[in-house]
């Protein structure tokens, strides 16, 4: 609140008393109280002057806050404003985001699904496509291939799997493992086993070209194993069915003569007697 100052005409009825207090007291006083009580006047009049000045100064100083203050107060109205409109653009931002977010998890999780579902019939595909693929190369007489992961590790276990599968008659794979032995296990004494097996399983299945070549392998590789009069055998077996006579007369021979004392000299010796009395035109038919 502003101080109020005295008016023009306050003023002079104060300047007005004193001096007629003063001119009264003069008329009372003597002359050194005169000049006391005068000089206390003129003092009072000095500093009510002061006084006044101060309160001119005081006045304008709260005039200036007052402005300030209004001014400080519409900053802050201005900034509240600008607070909550901003606060609400952020909440819409935020919410708009969300939104975004919440559509871009809904498409990633279809893709997901998508992504699985295309998965597991690639699978099924790929599945049917390897056992079209066997289905074919049993078909055209090719053996199917194992992977690294199909064959076991110790060479008794992919002995025993051979072995049984070539007991089931599923010569393919059965050949795969005895193949995968004697690659690994070319030392082992079964390995002449193994090979004279994977030739013997071509003649099981009326294939006696192709037998030949596994056969002649256990002669020329395991010429000291106990499985060359089995394979002679064999060969002589398969040379007889293509009819020709005379290879397989001479790869029984070498049995009989070769190996007189293995389990199959008797089996030797009856054969080579039928292929020495083959029917009419028999051996002829493969000379032509």
């Amino acid at each position: 609140m502003l101080l109020r100052r005295p008016s023009g005409s306050t003023r002079l009825a104060l300047l007005a008393l004193s001096t007629t207090t003063l001119g009264a007291c003069g008329l009372w006083t003597s002359g050194p109280d005169g000049d006391a009580l005068r000089a206390r006047a003129s003092d009072h009049e000095e500093r009510l002057v002061v006084v006044e000045s101060q309160r001119d100064l005081l006045n304008t100083e709260m005039e200036s806050a007052r402005s300030t203050m209004a001014e400080l107060e519409a900053v802050l109205t201005r900034a509240t404003e600008l607070v909550t409109r901003n606060s609400a653009d952020t909440g819409a931002q935020v919410e708009t985001l969300a939104a975004q977010i919440m559509a871009q998890e809904g498409t990633i999780a279809e893709l997901r699904n998508e992504i699985e579902r295309l998965h597991t019939e690639f699978s099924e595909m790929e599945h049917d496509y390897e056992d079209r693929m066997r289905k074919l190369a049993r078909r055209a007489g090719l053996d199917e291939a194992l992977a690294e992961s199909e064959i076991p590790g110790m060479a008794d276990e992919i002995y025993r799997q051979a072995t049984a599968a070539y007991e089931a008659r599923e010569f393919s794979r059965a050949r795969a493992l005895y193949r995968a032995f004697v690659t690994r296990h070319a030392a082992d004494n079964r390995a002449d086993d193994a090979q004279f097996y994977v030739g013997q399983s071509y003649l099981l299945e009326d294939r006696p070209a192709t037998a030949l070549g596994e056969l002649r392998r256990v002669v020329a590789d395991f010429a000291s194993g106990d499985r060359v009069p089995y394979a002679l055998m064999s060969m002589g077996d398969a040379f007889w069915r293509l009819h020709a006579c005379d290879e397989a007369r001479t790869a029984v021979e070498t049995v009989t003569t070769g190996f007189p004392r293995s389990p199959v000299v008797g089996e030797a010796r009856t054969r080579l007697r039928e292929y020495r009395s083959p029917p009419r035109g028999y051996c002829e038919a493969g000379a032509r």
